[in-house]
């Protein structure tokens, strides 16, 4: 078994641009002797490998490269120099609706892509219940699929790729679409695969996602490779190219600045009235996040700070200094979030910091820690906080009038109405 499932080296994709439809028969005509195009390189030597239970997440502008390299890998599309090697089985969500056939059923575009996908009528039709249930479409999946909004074609998109059991999954900003709940559904599955060594590939502009699903990140530019490594890493090396791309183009909704934009310099986890960094504790310390920040007009630019704390795909806590109403002056300077006896729970939490406008709508910039809180809680539990509670005994405290009677005899069985003194049996209050 080689020791890697995708295998990335040299790899370009060139596609041939004609100013006309002439040019390209004058080509033809000539067996391509006279050019009638110029070549544009939408991929360009790029190299990666990612190892079995490994993830790879993609970024980058529109145009990058990024769904190019992903058909690339998928065999939707040919390579024009350099190869590729992937190990296993590939199962790909590249656009939502390819490969249906609109006029079909949802369940007769079940058996069309399984087959294409190399499997035989009868193992589709052992699947296909599992595929319907994971949908979750209902009476719509004997309905054509030119009626489904692009959700609902998400959801069986999404359903029969998972079904196949891939080696590796290949997905392209496909979780764009779709309710709050199939998403959660569709990242819960993703990690299933990630906790059973399979790997992935994962594309979006959603660079909080790419941090959630991948150990690494490539950044795209112009069809080359910007920057490659950990996810952290790369991710902040993009938000501060974007920083700066917007602000060489920042336009009246963007306040211009004489100099760079405002940019967290630094962030970390202190223990409070402590200089010592930490980013393991326990329930119940207190905590201080140290941002230092640079912002070389604060006079057109004013800028508020907030932290978001992250567990899984969910937001646990989110605080900004323009919620408190806490003014930040100056062109640099240090503004620390004291966190007072912590009640969270046991759980490793991502810390993002967010760089705002003054009016807390338009964010410069994101800046994620580099290493997660592991907080520890050594008593029983459950949950993400630490609810502060207490029990009483007040049995002297009588039942509210107008409770429902309860049947004796028949523990849960409750009723609004009978006669206490009828045939359906004794009642009490």
């Amino acid at each position: 078994m080689p020791d890697f499932n995708v295998q990335v080296e040299g790899l370009g994709k060139c596609y041939r641009i004609y100013s006309g439809p002439m040019r390209r028969i004058v080509e033809g005509a000539s067996f391509g002797r006279i050019l009638g195009h110029r070549p544009f390189w939408a991929l360009r030597d790029v190299n990666f490998t990612v190892k079995p239970g490994g993830s790879m997440g993609l970024c980058g502008a529109n145009g990058a490269g990024k769904s190019t390299l992903l058909k690339v890998l998928a065999g939707t599309t040919h390579a024009s120099e350099g190869r590729y090697r992937v190990h296993g089985r590939v199962s790909s969500l590249l656009e939502l609706g390819t490969g249906f056939h609109m006029d079909f059923t949802g369940r007769d575009n079940i058996v069309s892509n399984g087959i294409m996908m190399g499997f035989s009528r009868r193992a589709i039709a052992a699947k296909s219940d599992e595929i319907i249930d994971f949908a979750e479409l209902g009476d719509y999946i004997d309905e054509p699929v030119r009626t489904y909004s692009s959700g609902m074609g998400l959801r069986l998109a999404f359903s029969v790729a998972m079904a196949v059991d891939p080696d590796v999954m290949i997905i392209d900003e496909v979780f764009a679409v779709g309710d709050m709940y199939f998403q959660k559904k569709c990242v819960d599955k993703v990690y299933e695969l990630k906790k059973r060594n399979k790997t992935l590939l994962f594309c979006s502009h959603s660079l909080y996602d790419v941090r959630q699903l991948c150990d690494e990140a490539l950044w795209l530019r112009d069809g080359k490779t910007a920057a490659i490594g950990h996810t952290v890493d790369v991710t902040n090396d993009y938000s501060s190219y974007q920083r700066g791309h917007i602000d060489e183009h920042a336009d009246g909704q963007v306040p211009r600045t004489t100099g760079r934009a405002p940019v967290v310099v630094d962030a970390r986890i202190y223990r409070a009235g402590t200089d010592e960094e930490v980013y393991q504790a326990t329930t119940g310390d207190s905590l201080e996040v140290r941002v230092w920040w640079k912002n070389p007009d604060p006079e057109q630019t004013p800028i508020h700070i907030g932290i978001g704390l992250f567990h899984d795909s969910s937001i646990l806590a989110g605080m900004t200094t323009q919620f408190d109403s806490f003014a930040i002056r100056g062109d640099e300077g240090c503004t620390v979030g004291v966190l007072p006896e912590i009640d969270i729970l046991s759980g490793n939490f991502l810390i993002a910091i967010y760089l705002l406008d003054g009016e807390g709508v338009h964010q410069y910039q994101q800046y994620l820690l580099r290493e997660p809180l592991q907080v520890r809680f050594h008593e029983r539990a459950e949950g993400l906080i630490h609810m502060r509670h207490r029990w009483e005994d007040r049995s002297d405290l009588e039942l509210p009038a107008g409770l429902p009677r309860i049947r004796e005899g028949r523990h849960g069985d409750v009723s609004s109405s009978g006669d206490e003194t009828g045939e359906t049996g004794g009642w009490t209050a």
